[in-house]
């Protein structure tokens, strides 16, 4: 019997984080003699691949199984942080047991050490004695228990003997797969082990079993199918229940760029929506809670508002899944379909509809049901399956999210810089953002379009987006690392991770620093073809800054924004300030003014539009200016006014009929003969499908055409950017949008007409290379992408750009078109 001895004990320790405490833990389990150093660096890759920490302030560090080699006795150490270490979003530890196992035995080792750790109060006593007694006697009195026998069953019906898979045994990831093979089937199949039962429906049930590698277990089946369905399972279990060798990414014959996650600390995995990396600790933009109302009086639609939030959650770990399979491996995404499993557990889900039955609102009847589940399971003897508590409680937030009401504090900032989180940020948030005091944004919700994504490229900021509710949970002040270019958040990072943080962040400066002393060179490629680049602005201030930048112009100017944060629009006189001001600064540039573009995503209260079910399809952009001739007239004076000193541009936004054309321009020309201004040239936005079919009849009424890549990404795709599920997968170089920018430079061509783009794709590297390629000639970016973007488009040829759109058209979805992109900027020694 494997005991502790007080040799194998270390007290009162303390460090600076989690990576600190595994090499502390880790040089005690040298020291005694059961591991070789190599393990310790297994220990912290560990971290990466799943939860360690059990709740009650202890924790459980242990290698992968490939380090088993690395394993040269069985045996653990304890090693006591009275202060606390933070390890998890779920807590610090204050009890740290390190283990080396050569084997299955790992399983018994922990069952035999750790089972008095349930006990809370008990945790307490262990994480502040100052006797190494106390705590060897405490593990060591759990080890006496004898392992109990399973009474002999005997089976009438069908059932087939298996073999726990080894070397883990039945914990989350073969449990997830026997529950996949189960679902296949109409029969009702019961997994017997130990005189205990589950139901291999329930993830939940199946992990409770506790059974180690190589243990025997008995399937039961009754049902029509139930010879089929155990045929099934007993082939499943000799292939090992997915129990194989770790799998890497699926290759492709595309090649593609994987970013390196190469950390020790905890990852959050998201979406990258700007670019760069930041370190600093966490501040919640608006600390939230969610509130339920106890009972509910119609019980039917609570039962369906359950069902709808379970579907919004499930389609939100989907698309988890298929992220970080691409980005990080079948082994570190597989936590993504056991959390689907849990989320669709038989057993939970009956207890829920019961509870509702009785009066219970959706809300409160999920939440009882799902914490006590994890409450339960954070008690289990068995380490490994009470770390899966966590995992249980970030599905049930998931799903309790739009069954409750979000209840916002007050939006507060520290006066050091912090890494910014929140559900998203809308437009209007951005006056409460004071950019000095924020290193990035990351974000529970978004897509890499949405307005989290335009406002951290226009500040310069880094920002990952889409990581889910769970990342709202950190507690204020907590260190991390902002990986934009991975679309991580890593969580306690070590002193190594912060190095690299640093290393990368010097090379970032300095490639900056060089582009910046180029910025007012001309994008001229290679082989010598000219692509402007404009610059992207919501305020008259941001002139001058485009100017700095190296921007040749402002290819759009968001005049919209001079209509928020206010309580009633802004007069002729001061519209014809700002514009005034824009035109002065840029000192002969051109500038591009959109007419308001209010409705959809931007609301304006004071003009006191009607509520539309769907605004993004109702009256926005022109058809709003039509709507509110007087506002629409009152701007295209000052404008038309303010073009008397400088070359001005007219943009209308969301044209979708040549009539809109015609009304608008119709409009315009009325008020210029009133402001006696000369004519202007005049354009529109390409953002509906409608505007690209029509696009040859438009451009003969046109200057120019500018494709408006973000809103004609969600109209092509019929994805909403800003929808918590699918804005990740509205990316504005799928094939299906790269085609419609393809017939608009073409129809544009004809009518010997220029083509710009001003959504986000444009300063995006691969979007910059693509839409180049596919003849955009201009390229209107934010201010801090302009000389970026301008050293980019140098270093490849256009005859290469070319050679990449043409590919890009016939790709299958957007990540092959970004594979194309970064092998030619790979291979050009460019920035991707």
């Amino acid at each position: 019997m494997l005991t502790l001895t007080p040799s194998q004990v270390r007290l009162g320790r303390s460090a600076a984080n989690k990576a600190e405490a595994i090499r502390l833990v880790g040089q005690v389990m040298v020291e005694s003699g059961f591991i070789a150093p190599g393990y310790i660096d297994s220990m912290l890759q560990r971290e990466q691949v799943s939860a360690t920490y059990l709740g009650h302030g202890i924790a459980i560090p242990h290698g992968l199984p490939e380090a088993r080699d690395l394993v040269r006795e069985t045996g653990v150490v304890v090693v006591q942080f009275p202060a606390g270490v933070a390890w998890s979003p779920e807590g610090s530890a204050r009890i740290v047991v390190g283990i080396a196992a050569k084997s299955d035995e790992h399983l018994q080792v922990l069952a035999n050490l750790t089972g008095v750790l349930g006990d809370d109060s008990q945790s307490q006593l262990l994480a502040h004695t100052q006797d190494a007694a106390v705590i060897v006697h405490a593990l060591n009195g759990a080890a006496a228990a004898p392992e109990p026998q399973a009474p002999v069953t005997s089976f009438d019906g069908p059932h087939v003997q298996v073999t726990s898979p080894s070397p883990h045994g039945l914990h989350a990831r073969p449990a997830t797969a026997l529950v996949a093979v189960v679902r296949r089937f109409h029969a009702d199949v019961t997994v017997h082990h130990a005189g205990r039962q589950a139901n291999a429906r329930s993830l939940l049930s199946l992990l409770q079993l506790g059974a180690r590698g190589g243990t025997a277990l008995t399937l039961t089946a009754t049902g029509d199918d139930a010879g089929a369905a155990l045929l099934a399972l007993q082939d499943a279990f000799e292939a090992g229940l997915d129990e194989g060798a770790p799998t890497a990414p699926t290759p492709s014959a595309t090649p593609t760029v994987t970013a390196t996650l190469d950390y020790e600390g905890t990852l959050v995995a998201g979406l990258s929506a700007s670019p760069g990396i930041a370190a600093g600790p966490v501040w919640a933009f608006q600390r939230e809670r969610l509130e339920v109302e106890e009972r509910a009086p119609d019980s039917a639609q609570e039962h369906r508002r359950l069902e709808e939030a379970l579907a919004g959650a499930a389609a939100e770990l989907r698309q988890l899944h298929e992220g970080f399979l691409k980005k990080a491996g079948a082994q570190r995404a597989a936590i993504f379909k056991a959390h689907l499993e849990l989320l669709d557990d038989p057993g939970m889900l009956s207890e829920t509809h019961g509870h509702i039955d009785t009066g219970m609102s959706a809300g409160a009847a999920w939440r009882r049901v799902f914490e006590d589940r994890a409450d339960s399971l954070a008690k289990l003897d068995e380490p490994t399956l009470a770390a899966r508590a966590a995992d249980l409680r970030d599905v049930g937030r998931r799903v309790l999210r739009p069954l409750a009401k979000v209840v916002e504090g007050e939006a507060t900032f520290p006066d050091h810089p912090v890494v910014l989180l929140a559900e998203d940020l809308a437009p209007s948030d951005t006056a409460k953002l004071d950019p000095a005091m924020v290193l990035g944004l990351c974000t529970a919700g978004g897509g890499t379009t949405s307005h989290t994504a335009i406002i951290a490229r226009s500040l310069d900021l880094p920002a990952v987006v889409a990581v889910g509710p769970s990342v709202l949970d950190l507690r204020n002040g907590q260190p991390c690392i902002l990986d934009g270019d991975a679309g991580v958040l890593v969580v306690g990072p070590s002193e190594r991770d912060r190095a690299k943080a640093a290393n990368q962040r010097e090379r970032t400066r300095a490639r900056r620093e060089e582009e910046k002393l180029e910025r007012y060179r001309p994008a001229i490629t290679l082989d010598g073809k000219r692509v402007e680049v404009a610059a992207n602005i919501s305020e008259a201030s941001e002139a001058q800054k485009a100017v700095d930048a190296g921007g040749e112009g402002v290819g759009l100017m968001r005049t919209e924004f001079l209509f928020l944060k206010r309580d009633d629009p802004p007069d002729e006189e001061e519209q014809l300030h700002a514009y005034r001001a824009m035109v002065r600064a840029l000192n002969g540039l051109p500038l591009i003014l959109r007419t308001l573009d209010i409705g959809g995503d931007k609301r304006v209260p004071y003009l006191s539009l009607p509520a539309e079910e769907n605004p993004f399809l109702g009256v926005r952009g022109i058809r709003l200016c039509f709507e509110r001739e007087d506002l629409f007239r009152t701007q295209l004076r000052a404008i038309l006014r303010a073009s008397k000193e400088g070359p001005v541009r007219i943009m209308y936004p969301m044209v979708a009929m040549p009539e809109e054309l015609t009304k608008a321009r119709a409009i315009t020309e009325s008020v210029r003969r009133e402001v006696g201004a000369d004519p202007v040239e005049v354009g529109i936005m390409i953002e509906v499908p409608s505007a690209v079919m029509m696009a040859d009849r438009l451009a003969k009424d046109v200057s120019f055409f500018s494709i408006g890549t973000n809103d004609l990404t969600q109209y092509v795709l019929a994805m909403d950017r800003e929808h918590p599920v699918l804005a990740p997968q509205a990316d504005g170089l799928h094939p299906a949008v790269l085609r419609m920018v393809d017939l608009t430079v073409r129809a544009a061509r004809k009518a010997g007409i220029w083509v710009g783009a001003c959504g986000g794709i444009a300063g995006d590297p691969s979007g910059a290379v693509v839409l180049s390629g596919l003849g955009v000639s201009e390229l209107s970016v934010a201010i801090p992408s302009i000389p970026s973007v301008k050293a980019l488009l140098r270093g490849i040829s256009m005859t290469d750009a070319e050679a990449v759109a043409r590919r890009a058209l016939e790709s299958g979805n957007a990540a092959e078109v970004r594979a194309l992109a970064r092998d030619l900027l790979a291979r050009k020694g460019a920035t991707a």
